[in-house]
């Protein structure tokens, strides 16, 4: 797997790697707790679906997408109230 967390580029392969490559998007290094909070679960079960000791549900990418797309929202609100245009911003 590759990331480069400063352009947010992930390559991910498996249900474990795309859970490490959303969780470091969304919350940064201290990121399976949080992350199993959002999608209803623990972090034991992020573990497991991590470790692939359990299968990961097959939703996963959608219900990811919807919390990736979510704080993408909220960035550019905070990114307009700061007087940022988005696109300029994405281009920087």
């Amino acid at each position: 797997m590759r990331y480069r967390f400063a352009s947010y580029i992930y390559e991910a392969v498996d249900g474990g790697e795309l859970l490490m490559a959303a969780g470091h998007a969304l919350y940064g290094d201290r990121w399976q707790t949080p992350l199993a909070r959002d999608l209803g679960t623990t972090y034991r079960t992020i573990r497991n679906w991590m470790s692939h000791h359990h299968p990961t549900p097959p939703d996963l990418k959608e219900r990811l997408g919807s919390l990736l797309r979510a704080r993408g929202l909220e960035i550019d609100t905070v990114l307009e109230r700061i007087g940022m245009n988005t696109e300029e911003s994405r281009n920087a």
